[in-house]
């Protein structure tokens, strides 16, 4: 399904065709008394018809959003703004869940390597070198990531420098290691 910007009555909406239409077809059933518009309890109803279920808080976002936009009335224009909106809000909380992943990946493998769960402590150098090259033989070239990262460590590593090295080795081979120190700690 093709994703596409679409003005419509001047308001720019970021649903393909498909989704208009289904949008269309769950307001006008909404709309039982063709006055062409819905109240805020029957647009969160064609919100959930069309298979997003909005917070209370989602949905006072998205409210605020449309009194913003002045729009007085919740018209098929508006509801298409709001479930475009709710889209929006829904991709931001996805976000923000890969980004806590990620972190928590990151300070499990930390303390898999000998550091603290409060990110204090550190991890020895020469414990992420043997763990890689001998336990798994991987070719990866941790002197080229310490560079990369902009780290001269000789011994030991802090939170910090520990995710600026992983971060140096690009999002994929920073989970990658990740698993290995937490699999190399258990083992």
């Amino acid at each position: 399904m093709k994703r596409s910007s679409k003005k419509d009555g001047g308001e720019e909406v970021d649903l393909s065709p498909e989704e208009i239409d289904f949008l269309k077809e769950q307001f006008f059933s909404m709309d039982k008394h063709n006055q062409g518009s819905i109240n805020q309890y029957e647009l969160r109803s064609v919100l959930e018809a069309v298979g997003d279920y909005p917070t209370d808080d989602k949905m006072r976002l998205i409210s605020q959003m449309l009194e913003e936009k002045g729009f007085r009335k919740i018209d098929l224009t508006a509801a298409m703004k709001a479930w475009s909106y709710l889209k929006e809000l829904n991709t931001k909380d996805e976000d923000e869940i890969d980004n806590d992943i990620c972190k928590r990946y990151t300070v499990n493998a930390f303390v898999a390597m000998g550091g603290n769960i409060d990110r204090s402590g550190s991890v020895r150098k020469q414990r992420l070198i043997d763990i890689i090259k001998v336990e798994f033989g991987l070719t990866v070239d941790i002197e080229a990531m310490f560079e990369e990262a902009g780290l001269d460590i000789d011994e030991e590593l802090n939170f910090y420098e520990f995710t600026c090295l992983l971060e140096a080795g690009g999002s994929q081979r920073a989970s990658r290691i990740c698993s290995l120190f937490s699999v190399a700690s258990v083992g």
